[in-house]
């Protein structure tokens, strides 16, 4: 057998992991760092095992002894979707250090599509993100004129052609590839902060053609 659990599930060794469950050992069992077998299998992306663990009566949140959670072991978008989308992890959680795990992830800067849905995650609950590279939701948001006719201008925020009213099938389709793609999230944000800049610069120019 595996010398203990938290290799076996480092490991995915499943089938070794469920016999070290069954002899006394639990899902939230600490090695002498507070290392959990759940914080194995999220660090090495092993997802069955991770759910496994969880079902068994594992603490998603469960924290070593520096406070980290499972989730600031992941080093995946796909393992942190299942942690948070479907274990209900919780990513506000703090280190001993006082970082969350998108706080610690920015620290080392070793997981740039990791940190990007993260990023997301915390944009969702309502909290913006600032960075240096890109302007943040509020501030494009704060500078569009509302819907409706603006100095004679209609003012609309859509997928339609002006022309017919139709539906933009390659926007359409654009959008379908983005949602079915690895990180619906930030490229979505991307296509809106690319069209909400183009469409600005738009009603600018129009507005001081006018002017």
């Amino acid at each position: 057998m595996v010398s203990n659990i938290w290799v076996a599930a480092a490991d995915n060794q499943v089938k070794i992991v469920e016999d070290y469950l069954s002899s006394g050992f639990t899902a939230n069992s600490k090695d002498p760092n507070g290392y959990t077998p759940i914080h194995a299998a999220a660090s090495y992306g092993h997802i069955g095992l991770l759910k496994k663990l969880i079902a068994s009566g594992g603490d998603i949140n469960i924290q070593d002894n520096e406070g980290d959670t499972p989730l600031h072991h992941c080093e995946d978008v796909k393992t942190a979707k299942c942690i948070i989308e479907e274990l209900k992890g919780d990513w506000k959680i703090k280190n001993e250090d006082g970082q969350t795990a998108l706080d610690y992830k920015e620290e080392d800067d070793e997981f740039p599509e990791l940190i990007a849905y993260l990023k997301s995650i915390k944009i969702g609950d309502g909290e913006p993100v600032e960075t240096e590279s890109q302007p943040t939701e509020d501030s494009i948001v704060d500078h569009l004129p509302s819907p409706g006719n603006v100095d004679g201008h209609d003012i609309r925020y859509s997928i339609q052609n002006e022309e017919d009213g139709e539906i933009d099938e390659e926007k359409r389709k654009q959008i379908e590839a983005i949602i079915n793609g690895d990180n619906p999230e930030e490229a979505l944000r991307e296509l809106v902060t690319k069209a909400v800049h183009e469409g600005m610069a738009e009603y600018r120019d129009t507005k001081r053609r006018k002017d």
